[in-house]
């Protein structure tokens, strides 16, 4: 992929100065802070086992290392190859798309890879490199703009893109598998879904396998296998149609009462209006 330091700058936008400078200050290009996890139909905050507000801890790049951290993903989403599996952080791919792969087979298996960016370590990561064609020079360099303290943020430009990546040796066995058992497959995000049109129940301890040792953990409490109306990624997944889930339809009612106070509301209420659309029109494809 990237072989030489000259062909790097030029992907990159620097020069060998800056590239030096970003290299050894590169903490000062981040700030950190613990974001509200909020239910997406009520809008309060959700409490994690402990009763205590939940959080989710975001590391954001800033300056010239997010205008970099952007150039090298524009680069990369243009040049790697991206499994057929991926939904997440892929163009024209979206979670409406990946609930709708699945449309028509009866039995479905979710579940969500826990902490998923946190958990990807920085020698995951230049391992990943490698294997993308970098030189251990280059992939060393890469690694340094793209992780920090020794993991994948989460929130900066090439997280998703990293993390897709790094989990594709251990994505295309479970595809492997799959396939041999007429098994579709897919991926948004951190989230994995299986589904057919026959029982498959006996193979997911063999699906588990593979993820597991690899070293990434699951969710069980995301982790269902289930055989009527399933909700992948957010979406009802039912026999001839997708559908959204009620919570929606109740959080429109409330928004469209408290619009004539809180002319705000308004964008907010145009976002939900304008998915729930995009729903609509993938389930008549």
């Amino acid at each position: 992929m990237i072989t030489s330091e000259k062909y790097l700058l030029y992907i990159l936008g620097v020069n060998k100065e800056q590239l030096d400078y970003l290299l050894t200050h590169i903490e000062d290009y981040y700030y950190s802070f613990e974001r509200v996890k909020f239910n997406k139909f009520t809008d309060k905050p959700k409490k994690n086992s402990s009763g205590e507000i939940a959080t989710r801890q975001i590391n954001s790049s800033k300056g010239k290392l997010k205008e970099v951290q952007t150039r090298l993903y524009d680069f990369m989403s243009k040049q790697v190859e991206i499994p057929q599996y991926v939904y997440g952080g892929v163009l024209r791919k979206n979670n409406v798309r990946n609930a709708r792969l699945h449309q028509g087979n009866k039995y479905i298996f979710t579940t969500d890879l826990k902490s998923f960016f946190p958990s990807i370590s920085h020698k995951q990561v230049f391992q990943m490199f490698l294997r993308e064609g970098c030189t251990p020079a280059i992939a060393r360099i890469l690694t340094k703009l793209t992780t920090h303290k020794y993991q994948v943020p989460q929130g900066i430009p090439t997280s998703t893109l990293i993390a897709n990546l790094v989990f594709k040796p251990i994505g295309m066995e479970i595809d492997q598998l799959a396939k041999e058992h007429h098994i579709k497959f897919s991926m948004f995000v951190d989230d994995i879904t299986l589904s057919s049109k026959v029982d498959f129940k006996n193979l997911v301890p063999q699906f588990l396998a593979i993820i597991k040792k690899s070293g990434f953990r699951i969710s069980h409490k995301k982790t269902h296998y289930q055989t009527k109306n399933p909700i992948i990624t957010g979406v009802i997944c039912q026999n001839n149609r997708l559908l959204a889930p009620l919570g929606y339809k109740k959080k429109i009612a409330i928004l469209s009462k408290q619009l004539s106070t809180h002319e705000s509301i308004k964008n907010k209420l145009q976002g939900i209006k304008a998915y729930l659309s995009i729903i609509e029109k993938s389930s008549s494809l």
